[in-house]
This record gives C-alpha cells, sequence and structure tokens, in this order.
C-alpha cells in the first residue's frame, strides 16, 4: 500500500468516527481537493491512524510557544504562515485547537463532511475539537494565536463542576466567531509566557479552568441544561450583555440591544444603568475597548491598529485612541507587548 492509500484509508476509518459522532453519514469525496487531491499538497498526507500533537506541526511559523515550559493542560503558541498552504490531518489533533486570528486571512475548512471557506477577520475565534479528522487551506499569510487545551483536563472540569454526565465534552467546530473572553484568555497566557514569575503556574491553571467553563457553556454538543430564566429586570439586562458580547464587532444601536432584551430602548437603559452602573452604549465601548487591548498584547507590529479598530467595531483608529485613553488611561500603542 502506498502513502496515498494509506492515508485514504485513514479517512474512511475516521470517516466513519465522525459520522458516528454525528449521527449522520460523512460524505468523503475521493474526486476532488476537499479530502485527497490528485494535485501534490503543500504539506504532506500525515499517513498515521493517530492524531497529532498540533503544536509539533509545521514548526517554522512558531515564533512564541509555551509548550516545554509544564505549565499544565493550557499552552499558547504565536504562529506566522509565511505563504498560501495546506495541511491536512487524518486522525485530527491530540489537543483542542483553539485559533485567534490577528490579521484577516481566507481560510478553507474541511471537517466531518462539513466545509467552510471565507475571509475571516482579525479578532475572530476558530475552535476545532480534539481526534477529529480536519483538513485546512489558506490563501496567503497568516497571523495568528493557538490555544491548545488537554481534552482529559476539560472532562474533569465538566464532571466536577457541571456533573458526570457532562463528560465526556464534546466540542463542536466554530469558525469565525467573535469571543472577547477567549481573546482575553488568549492574551493573558501569552503575557505569562513573555514575562512569567513565580505565581505564572498557578494562574495558568486558573485561566484553564475559565476557559474550560467557557467552552463548555457555550461550544459543548452536551452542554449541560441551562437553569430556568431569571425573572424580572434582570432577566432583560442579561440578555443585553449576552448580545453585546455577541455581537460587539457589529454595528449595533440602542434599539438592536432593546429587541435582543425584548424591551424598549428607554426601559432598558434604566434597568442597565441601576444594574450595571453605566448605559448599555457605554457598555458596549468597553467591551470593544478590553478586546482591542487583548489583540493589541500579542506582541510585535500585527495586527495594525487600524485592523484592530474594524475588528472590534470602532468607526476608525481615532476613535478607539480616543475611547482607550478614556476608559483604560493610556493609548494603544502603549499596551503592545
Amino acid at each position: 500500500m502506498d502513502g496515498k492509500d494509506q492515508c485514504l484509508g485513514i479517512v474512511r476509518k475516521w470517516s466513519a468516527h465522525a459520522a458516528n459522532r454525528s449521527g449522520e453519514r460523512l460524505q468523503v469525496r475521493m474526486n476532488d481537493t476537499s479530502l485527497a487531491s490528485s494535485n501534490p499538497p503543500l504539506a504532506p498526507c500525515r499517513a498515521s491512524d493517530q492524531p497529532v500533537e498540533m503544536h509539533n506541526i509545521r514548526q517554522h511559523a512558531v515564533l512564541v510557544s509555551s509548550h516545554g515550559l509544564g505549565w499544565g493542560p493550557l499552552n499558547i503558541q504565536r504562529r506566522e504562515e509565511p505563504r498560501a498552504g495546506r495541511e491536512f490531518l487524518p486522525a485530527g489533533t491530540t489537543d483542542h485547537s483553539i485559533f485567534v486570528r490577528l490579521t484577516d486571512y481566507y481560510v478553507r475548512r474541511e471537517s466531518e463532511g462539513e466545509t467552510k471557506e471565507g475571509l475571516y477577520l482579525a479578532g475572530q475565534v476558530s475552535i476545532h475539537p480534539a481526534r477529529v479528522p480536519i483538513r485546512w487551506e489558506w490563501t496567503g499569510r497568516l497571523n495568528f494565536l493557538l490555544l491548545t487545551l488537554d481534552p482529559a483536563f476539560l472532562d474533569s472540569v465538566a464532571r466536577e463542576t457541571f456533573g458526570e454526565k457532562a463528560a465526556p465534552v464534546h466540542l463542536w467546530h466554530e469558525d469565525g466567531k467573535h469571543d472577547p473572553l477567549i481573546n482575553n484568555v488568549a492574551s493573558a497566557v501569552l503575557r505569562e509566557v513573555l514575562a512569567p514569575d513565580a505565581g505564572t503556574p498557578v494562574f495558568m491553571l486558573s485561566l484553564a479552568n475559565v476557559l474550560s467553563v467557557h467552552l463548555i457553556r457555550n461550544y459543548a454538543e452536551n452542554m449541560p441544561a441551562a437553569p430556568e430564566p431569571i425573572a424580572g429586570p434582570t432577566r432583560a439586562v442579561s440578555a443585553a450583555v449576552r448580545f453585546i458580547r455577541e455581537r460587539y464587532a457589529q454595528n449595533i444601536s440602542l434599539t438592536d440591544i432593546a429587541n435582543a432584551a425584548d424591551s424598549s430602548p428607554f426601559h432598558l437603559t434604566r434597568i442597565f444603568k441601576k444594574t450595571m452602573g453605566m448605559s448599555p452604549h457605554q457598555y458596549l465601548v468597553e467591551v470593544r475597548v478590553h478586546s482591542a487591548r487583548a489583540l493589541l498584547s500579542t506582541g510585535g507590529d500585527r495586527p495594525s491598529l487600524a485592523e484592530v479598530a474594524a475588528a472590534v467595531g470602532f468607526a476608525d483608529q481615532s476613535h478607539l485612541t480616543r475611547q482607550f485613553k478614556r476608559i483604560l488611561g493610556t493609548t494603544p500603542k502603549k499596551v503592545r507587548v
């Protein structure tokens, strides 16, 4: 059996595994570029029926890494791919992988019978579960942070926090989502790598727990049942906060926020300020500023200030700088690592 046949055999084996998980038959197209191409890929097919360690793939792109420091289940790498390329992992990866984009770029992803492609923006997040066959293809230079999380640790957090039925955790693929919490966790982890001290291992474990609970709540197929909604004004405020955190990078108005909270703009503003100590608009601006700070703390000169402003929903760089200084007391340029 030659290398190509071995790879295709692995694809069939893991396609069946993926179909069992999703409850649908995965269609493996053998005559196009989705999983097996007549054109040699830029990266060779990894002919193995075992998942690979993501941090060991494409080492030429790694600029900063926490691997080897012994900090536990959560690790980070900062990567720059210099040119277009492809990567096919027939058995997936050992860890869950979370990408935080630092610049805009075009990517195509194929996994579990699904194809997603498009131009993704700086600040957007993608999540790819462990042990699932996956193929990526990109058309130009990439600049991103890669968080990896040990599935066994995620399962242990699920059991301890949500009960035995919450594990094992099955994450779904997520492409191009704005998630300020993940952005801030990635920024915090990177800062620890660049300036560690005696408290770093404990802090890293805390971040791993925070990230795990967030993933279980928001990206797990077997997500624990949500509690009964809180009645009264707090329910509307919670809905508004959720809407803002999910849509902060978009051009949203007070009316949009109020509609999402099933309230009027006047009533929502009043109860929001009473509960949160600020108006919905002020909260929106703060979410944007703190998301911008997370992107700016990733090191180097990318993404640019203009790219960060667009990524978090500000009209332009000057608007970002003005609000940044008002809320944080410093300028965006001064927070770069």
